[in-house]
């Protein structure tokens, strides 16, 4: 199979969180130059996802991944900026240290779960497998797994079976379309429900990103699995309530619309989407109370934002 140069990309990204994590590690010079790079390199990772999002005409997401190179130019020029003392020990904010680490340990596992098959695979069966499990057990449905597909391009006609799929399934050397590898979910006769688990129902992202944040923290190691003892269950449970439930409501309510959506497509894209910002704005607001020190470090990065937005009058 012929190599994609899209697949560039997640390379560019690797090299960038691996160059993170080792500023985020070495305490001596030459980590303000690895955070340097590794800032250029995050940075022109989203933005090579710029003219996908441009496609699908998605604005918000084409205004954030294109300002991304300029950010990461931006972090670059200031983490080059950075002083040592006289031990040659660099001195920089601990809310820069937190963000470097932060990047390395909430980016590179979901991007190796992502551009490594076998991985991808594991994690969707594992997540759906769960669901299907708490809808018999509740009484919600009576569905099973069906075959685990991948969708090779865009154009329809292109799903093979995990089986006949000739892909390299180690590492991924072509660009498949979004969500491109999937699990079917089917009544137990076999009939399709017309859902389909992929990874972005595992909620990784939402856990890697809280994981990523207290691992960072530069803080008591107790207190750190105290943390992700809440996190990690906690953020997993809400999610297989949230894919049963929708599972249910289109399973029980096909011909339900409103404005013309259906009630599948406004409880994914609507409804679960603003009680999860709700839940994960609960969990955040525990979790600084755990790690004082997580806060602070967030409300560093910020505060530059803010004071763009709202400066100070004389």
């Amino acid at each position: 199979m012929a190599f994609d140069e899209a697949a560039l990309r997640p390379i560019i990204g690797l090299l960038g969180m691996v160059s993170l994590g080792l500023a985020f590690t070495i305490k001596r010079k030459i980590s303000k130059y690895c955070a340097a790079l590794g800032w250029i390199f995050v940075g022109i990772y989203f933005g090579l996802s710029c003219p996908y999002y441009i496609k699908i005409m998605d604005p918000t997401l084409i205004l954030m991944t294109g300002l991304a190179p300029i950010l990461g130019l931006y972090l670059a020029s200031y983490e080059l900026k950075v002083k040592y003392n006289q031990d040659h020990v660099e001195i920089v904010p601990e809310h820069m240290k937190w963000l470097r680490g932060m990047i390395f340990f909430a980016g590179t596992p979901y991007l190796l779960v992502a551009q490594i098959p076998h991985l991808n695979r594991l994690a969707i069966i594992f997540a759906a497998w769960q669901v299907v499990l708490f809808m018999k057990w509740t009484g919600s449905g009576d569905v099973k797994l069906g075959d685990f597909i991948v969708n090779t391009s865009e154009q329809p006609g292109n799903e093979v079976l995990w089986d006949s799929w000739n892909g390299n399934k180690w590492w991924l050397f072509e660009q498949l379309p979004e969500n491109g590898m999937f699990v079917e979910l089917v009544n137990s006769d076999g009939s399709s429900i017309g859902i389909n688990f992929v990874l972005a129902c595992t909620a990784l992202q939402s856990i890697i990103i809280f994981v990523g944040a207290i691992l960072a923290v530069n803080t008591k190691l107790k207190s750190k699995i105290r943390a992700l003892m809440i996190v990690i269950p906690l953020i997993h449970a809400l999610n297989l309530f949230r894919n049963a439930g929708l599972i249910w409501m289109h399973s029980n309510y096909p011909n339900w619309e409103w404005f013309g959506i259906s009630i599948f497509d406004f409880g994914h894209s609507y409804a679960s989407k603003v009680l999860s910002l709700f839940a994960m704005f609960l969990m955040a607001l525990v979790i600084f109370e755990i790690l004082p020190k997580l806060h602070s470090n967030v409300l560093g990065v910020i505060d530059p934002f803010l004071k763009i937005i709202s400066p100070k009058k004389i």
